[in-house]
């Protein structure tokens, strides 16, 4: 595997390691943007096992979409939740006022966790 491909999968371990802890803390809407990040290094990762390097939030999402989802190489689910994380990562980061609930926050996590698990074991396979 590529040097870079591991780089990112750690980092997007490191970001779930991140979100995690702070649920434990009750710091819900920093829980939220730190799985999302899990999801975009690990979509990274999994773009550059195709040549494919993007740096940009909406770029990596782009091209996670047209390599990964329509080819069905991941199922379709897989591409709205990384859209809909975008989101709520944007609303976390950058709406004043915003901020996520307890749940909201757990269940995030939680997808962002099967996402990079799931993109981990494809990239093992």
């Amino acid at each position: 595997m590529n040097e870079n491909v591991t780089v990112y999968l750690d980092k997007a371990f490191e970001c779930l390691a991140d979100a995690n802890a702070l649920l434990e803390k009750s710091r819900y809407t920093a829980s939220v943007s730190r799985s999302y990040y899990a999801m975009f290094h690990a979509a990274q990762a999994a773009l550059l096992t195709e040549e494919i390097e993007a740096y940009t939030h909406t770029g990596v999402n782009v091209q996670f979409q047209k390599t990964f989802i329509k080819t069905g190489k991941f199922p379709v689910l897989f591409g709205k939740t990384f859209s809909k994380i975008l989101d709520q990562r944007l609303k976390s980061d950058y709406e004043i006022g915003f901020k996520a609930s307890p749940d909201d926050a757990k269940h995030t996590f939680e997808e962002a966790s099967g996402f990079v698990t799931s993109i981990r074991n494809f990239l093992m396979a």
